[in-house]
């Protein structure tokens, strides 16, 4: 089976997340380059408010969020929320798909679950905790599943009720 070149797989997560919200009745848009601080931006209805979206795309069981290296688990810079998409190519040349949306602090327990027993066992071979701008995060399905599909998490939290 074919791969989603990497250099275009970010893309792809970030425009089928728009297109996601868009038909859920939100107003999106999405931010471009290798310097923006955020990928899309979802507006209220009454543009009093925009909300930042981290969008994360995998074609694995696991999404990498570097949260504890970039110091989103203390809130700089945090988005409000994440959606992790999986996309995997099928032989028949069309794709699975599965969303996860999440709030911040939902994805940073995520992660904090998901580090904690590294974090034991790496204290345990240094005798000293592990340096967190050191190393990559990343958060398996596992630690997200429950939140599958969850987009009234974004449509409810813009003040938004989902259009059906």
């Amino acid at each position: 089976m074919a791969r989603i070149p990497l250099d275009l797989l970010s893309l792809a997560g970030e425009y089928r997340v728009c297109s996601e919200l868009i038909k859920r009745g939100v107003f999106v848009t999405m931010t471009y380059g290798n310097r923006k601080a955020v990928d899309v931006y979802a507006i209220s209805d009454r543009q009093k408010r925009a909300a930042k979206i981290e969008v994360k795309t995998s074609q694995e069981g696991r999404f990498v969020t570097n949260i504890t290296r970039k110091g989103l688990d203390k809130g700089r810079d945090a988005p409000d929320f994440w959606v992790l998409f999986q996309t995997q190519h099928r032989e028949d040349d069309m794709f699975n798909e599965r969303f996860f949306i999440l709030t911040h602090q939902e994805i940073c327990k995520a992660q904090a679950d998901r580090n904690e027993p590294n974090e034991a066992k790496y204290f345990a071979r240094h005798g000293k905790p592990r340096d967190p701008s050191k190393g990559i995060d990343t958060v398996t399905m596992e630690y997200v599943k429950q939140y599958e599909n969850k987009w009234s998490t974004i449509v409810d939290g813009i003040g938004r009720s989902a259009k059906r």
